[in-house]
């Protein structure tokens, strides 16, 4: 589970939503391309610049899930962070646009040795943090050594754990250098990852509840099961952002969420799909369907018996009705996936076509002794709203083929501290991510976040291998061997990918449908 959001600004959708195909410049082959990211960079606007001549700014009302259940934190590496603030009050030294390419964020520009094992990134001049502190090479640093701090258990830290991180260097205020134990030529894509927002050197103690970042937002109260406020940073580095301040309340049932919308109380938000035709039809809101690589498992611990078993985990696979599940779970805004959870918009993507085979499911399931099939506990929450219906979808798919599945619906306030990653069988859910992160943070052996514990060796030194090769067909090769290792041999059914559903009132604006991404400090709402 958890977005594990990372880069949507969709507030209440699953991030990294990325339909447009991941064009980087790398995809030529060439390192240097993504590599020496040096185009020009637009000028930032004069800090404390107004944002519109004689507007009076607006608050703008969101609401959040609690994914936490109350242990919410805004450090952005945390394991429990508290992620629609930590959007508005930090940056990355890089994030998408709408093509899906890398672009300057707190860094200006970034470039890599021969061997794409030394990388060098520029900042910003003239930034500060929200307490007037300069931003400086020595606070990218101590955020890269945050977040692969054991201590901390960040996920995080199985997508940086390729850094040097005694090499990390910092020459002058505005140079980061960063090192490698092994060459990687997408190593900028690793940098999009949530825990990567840039906090302030010596701040570990007390970022949790300070919030102090380069965003274009800074905290006025945090209160993750109430109300969370953050209040516009006028001198922010692209602009004063266009409204006064943003109130996020906690409202984790998805029905709840859309009935706040269609009352009037929330301006912004994400939509339940079973909601989805009520917001399309209010004359005040915008519906918003974008596509993306948001993915919904069922994990098997394949530690565990019958898990351990490959033929019951590629049983468990066959009997799923994919185009079924998108209709059934998701009212058709979403479309099918094959048990790996690289979508078709990333330049890594491998093709599948995975149809439902009952008849082969109890083949196999006989073949490791279950010729009457097989009993299973399936543990869901309707926290988000989309997993109990896709767990009640399974039971009955899985039912043809003899799997007898009891369904145990848990409380979503415990759910992600209790029960992910505690039980054997358990719906979960994540946002987008480039390939190679997804692979790294869900998947790879040993890492925080790996909820189906499999650990493969071929898989690992696939991937290291793809990271290291500069050829982008080769590796393009090495990655997709990687995804087909995950859909046959992991112990993740992975049947769908659903859009982001967001809905906006018509009075705010700056969020079109059009956009994938949209900035923060352009959103404006008129009163």
């Amino acid at each position: 589970m958890n977005d594990r959001n990372q880069q949507s600004h969709a507030l209440l959708d699953r991030p990294l939503s990325r339909r447009a195909l991941l064009r980087t410049a790398l995809a030529t082959g060439a390192v240097t391309a993504l590599a020496a990211c040096a185009q020009p960079v637009a000028p930032a606007a004069p800090a404390g610049a107004p944002a519109a001549a004689g507007a009076t700014r607006g608050t703008l009302r969101l609401a959040h899930i609690l994914e936490w259940g109350g242990k919410e934190v805004l450090d952005p590496a945390s394991p429990n962070r508290f992620f629609p603030p930590i959007e508005l009050l930090y940056n990355r030294l890089v994030r998408l646009n709408n093509s899906g390419v890398p672009e300057p964020d707190l860094a200006v520009s970034w470039e890599a040795d021969a061997s794409a094992q030394v990388w060098t990134f520029k900042l910003r001049e003239g930034v500060k943090f929200h307490d007037g502190k300069p931003l400086t090479a020595n606070d990218v640093v101590y955020t890269l050594q945050h977040v692969v701090d054991p201590e901390l258990g960040s996920p995080g830290a199985s997508v940086l754990e390729i850094m040097d991180v005694e090499g990390l260097d910092a020459p002058d205020d505005q140079t980061v250098i960063i090192p490698l134990k092994q060459p990687h030529a997408d190593f900028p894509l690793l940098l999009l990852h949530y825990s990567c927002y840039v906090t302030p050197e010596g701040s570990a103690d007390t970022i949790a509840t300070t919030g102090i970042g380069t965003g274009p937002f800074k905290l006025q109260e945090l209160n993750p099961e109430g109300k969370t406020v953050v209040v516009a940073n006028d001198e922010y580095w692209e602009g004063a952002p266009g409204l006064a301040a943003i109130e996020m309340v906690s409202i984790p049932d998805g029905e709840a969420r859309t009935a706040a919308l269609l009352a009037d109380q929330i301006d912004y938000g994400g939509v339940s799909f079973g909601s989805a035709e009520l917001v399309r039809r209010n004359a005040n809101l915008e519906l918003q369907s974008i596509g993306s690589g948001n993915w919904l498992p069922l994990v098997m611990d394949v530690r565990k018996p019958p898990f351990d078993d490959p033929k019951v985990r590629m049983a468990m696979k066959l009997v799923v009705d994919r185009e079924e599940m998108v209709q059934t779970v998701l009212s058709g805004y979403g479309a099918p996936a094959w048990d790996h959870p690289v979508w078709p918009g990333d330049q890594y993507h491998l093709a599948l076509d995975r149809k439902q085979d009952i008849e082969q499911a109890k083949t196999l399931l006989a073949e490791a002794g279950y010729p009457d099939g097989l009993d299973v506990v399936l543990h869901t929450t309707p926290n988000p709203d989309q997993m109990v219906p896709l767990a009640v979808t399974y039971k009955e798919q899985a039912a043809k083929a003899g799997i007898r599945v009891e369904i145990q619906q848990d409380p979503s306030d415990s759910y992600w501290n209790d029960v992910w990653m505690k039980v054997d069988f358990c719906t979960s859910f994540w946002g987008e991510r480039q390939a190679d992160q997804v692979l790294n943070e869900v998947f790879r052996g040993g890492a925080n976040w790996n909820e189906s514990f499999w650990d493969n060796p071929e898989f690992a030194r696939l991937l290291d291998e793809a990271r290291r090769e500069l050829d982008f067909e080769k590796r393009k090769a090495l990655y997709q061997q990687a995804q087909q290792l995950v859909a046959d041999d992991g112990g993740s059914i992975i049947p769908i990918f659903y859009n982001n559903l967001r809905a906006r009132h018509l009075r705010v604006q700056g969020i079109v449908e059009s956009e994938r991404f949209f900035l923060w400090h352009k959103v404006s709402i008129q009163e």
